[in-house]
């Protein structure tokens, strides 16, 4: 094996405050801390390698593209998870198989990563931001679209005493949440089925609650409005959205560019903070904040944060 020229570099607490624009509390610092944050600065050769993949991917004929046809995938998906913590009995066993880059994107730059753990480890921490800021006083918070449900584990951390509830459109997501209820014995840790192209009028959501997605929402493309009314209905305390948004990016940086041409070749979440401004402007809500993290994966910058809340 080739031994790597360029030094080891490792994020530290100041480094994400910076990429969030804000302070972080010790508590967020801490975890930042304990996680293992070490990459390398890529070589000009595996930069333009990483672009070429890229460049071959957005210009195939066909690419598999989100939308509601995607059910039975993640059906498949989320129940293979669920064997595997059926079999070994171990929490382990919910994190998703997407996390699988070893070339990943931070500061508009790929980096080659140190450790298999550090992308799953970059969003708990943006987990651990926001819910450390907004969910610790809240009576029930909803995600939706959790998939295996292995964030709602960062939330309880932080909220101990809440009602939480994972939906999801797949029937194997509710089934993951209900074991690792049973394993952890948590009596408030439910799970329903939900599916934003069709939202469940008859789900509704504790007073003073927070909701929040988290790379879910991108599935809906443009047709996201369903949802959208349901909130609306439902007035939720506050609603919170970690998902690629292509507002937030820069498209005179290359690298965002070719993040926001994903998007689109995907069907990935489009025009979700400019309708966000629009009801704004209504008085329909209130925009907290809008905020890109700088971090992502090899295609994409996929983890912008936005906040908001009814009116």
């Amino acid at each position: 094996m080739k031994k790597r020229i360029s030094k080891k570099i490792k994020l530290i607490p100041s480094d994400f405050e910076k990429m969030f624009g804000e302070k972080l509390s010790p508590y967020v610092k801490n975890k930042i801390t304990d996680y293992n944050f070490s990459y390398y600065d890529l070589s000009s050769s595996e930069r333009d390698g990483c672009l070429k993949i890229i460049f071959q991917t957005l210009l195939k004929d066909f690419i598999v593209y989100a939308g509601e046809h995607r059910q039975k995938h993640w059906e498949k998906g989320w129940n293979e998870n669920f064997k595997n913590l059926s079999k070994n009995n171990k929490i382990d066993e919910i994190i998703p198989k997407y996390f699988k880059y070893d070339v990943l994107r931070i500061n508009q730059k790929f980096i080659k990563i140190s450790s298999k753990s550090f992308e799953k480890n970059s969003l708990a921490v943006i987990i651990n931001w926001l819910s450390d800021k907004y969910m610790r006083g809240a009576h029930s918070i909803y995600e939706f679209g959790c998939g295996t449900g292995h964030h709602l584990l960062n939330i309880r951390e932080i909220n101990p005493k809440a009602n939480i509830w994972g939906l999801d459109w797949a029937k194997s997501s509710q089934k993951i949440i209900k074991k690792i209820a049973e394993q952890l014995s948590d009596s408030k840790l439910f799970a329903q089925q939900f599916d934003f192209f069709h939202p469940n009028k008859n789900l509704v959501l504790d007073k003073d609650s927070v909701i929040y997605t988290v790379a879910a929402l991108e599935q809906t493309g443009s047709n996201f409005k369903p949802f959208i009314k349901y909130i609306l209905k439902n007035k939720p305390k506050l609603c919170i959205h970690i998902e690629p948004i292509t507002e937030l990016l820069d498209e005179t940086n290359l690298l965002d560019y070719l993040s926001i041409k994903y998007f689109e070749k995907r069907n990935y979440l489009s025009g979700f903070l400019d309708y966000l401004k629009e009801l704004e402007k209504g008085k329909k809500i209130k925009i907290i904040k809008t905020q890109r993290t700088y971090m992502g994966s090899l295609f994409i910058d996929g983890y912008s944060v936005i906040i908001w809340k009814p009116l």
